[in-house]
């Protein structure tokens, strides 16, 4: 099964968002969502509402998120973050494959995820 996930405004580039759909995932944009522009608690509690996993180039700030949501309880959906800006769209598409291939999607329930380690 392939992951269900919301892509944030950090992690949008047409290319990566077309090799994703072409594979078969599931992907909801924040601009599709109409969510551009909202702080990043609130994309992750939306995605987390929703059942799917944050895609996203800002880990400074979701790795704050994740900490913060584990010490206090509370669980998302799953966080999958990208700290390279130069990865193409072929190894993106590598990687969240090794990614949906290692997971379930309820394994990745509360999982914090760097895209790196499955390059």
């Amino acid at each position: 099964m392939t992951l269900r996930l919301f892509m944030d405004e950090d992690s949008l580039h047409a290319a990566v968002l077309e090799a994703l759909r072409r594979a078969g995932f599931d992907c909801l944009t924040a601009t599709e969502a109409g969510r551009e522009g909202l702080p990043d608690e609130q994309q992750l509690e939306f995605a987390s509402a929703a059942g799917r996993i944050v895609f996203t180039r800002n880990t400074r700030d979701f790795v704050r998120l994740h900490d913060e949501w584990t010490a206090g309880g509370r669980l998302h959906a799953g966080i999958i973050t990208l700290t390279s800006q130069r990865t193409s769209a072929g190894e993106i598409l590598h990687a969240l494959s090794n990614v949906s291939a290692s997971f379930s999607l309820e394994e990745m329930a509360g999982r914090l995820v760097f895209l790196r380690n499955h390059l």
